[in-house]
């Protein structure tokens, strides 16, 4: 049997959402890092050539990492949420109700994310890439960056002694 001194199998599970969802937010701000440039003065008339080839690629193996992030940060949120702990339980809830909110914002990109791989409507990809942009910060600031806080601070309180 594993000691606690080295492996701790409910504070990893404490930790998880917090770990998750801060690959998720890093993820989602190296998007619009790199994906911002694009719509730089400098590059903006290229871009129409460029995206379509490039977002398909990128979006298609992102889409693998978001899902994997944001269904291990609802599951290990809603297990700690569950577990009702030393009065964390409804920042997990809080946390994963906001994860699953960027979930909601699917409606609001499909389209944009379609048009960009599409290259339609036809060369004008920096308008359509500035369009999932600008859904992209406003749902990062909505959902994922609550949802980080919220799972700080429940990590935060489930760590702490019993009063």
């Amino acid at each position: 049997m594993a000691s606690k001194a080295f492996f701790d199998p409910l504070l990893l599970l404490r930790v998880a959402p917090v770990l998750t969802s801060t690959m998720a937010m890093r993820f989602s701000h190296d998007q619009w890092l790199f994906l911002d440039n694009f719509l730089d003065s400098e590059h903006r008339e290229k871009v129409n050539a460029i995206v379509p080839s490039y977002f398909k690629t990128f979006f298609m193996k992102g889409i693998w990492d978001i899902g994997i992030l944001y269904t291990l940060t609802t599951a290990t949120g809603f297990t700690n949420a569950a577990s009702k702990s030393n009065g964390a339980w409804e920042w997990y809830a809080a946390g994963t109700t906001f994860a699953l909110l960027h979930m909601t914002f699917v409606p609001f990109i499909m389209y944009k994310v379609k048009g960009l791989v599409d290259d339609e409507p036809k060369g004008r990809g920096n308008e359509t890439l500035r369009g999932w942009l600008d859904v992209h910060v406003v749902r990062s600031w909505l959902t994922d960056i609550p949802a980080w806080a919220c799972f700080v601070v429940a990590f935060l309180k489930s760590v702490q002694p019993l009063q």
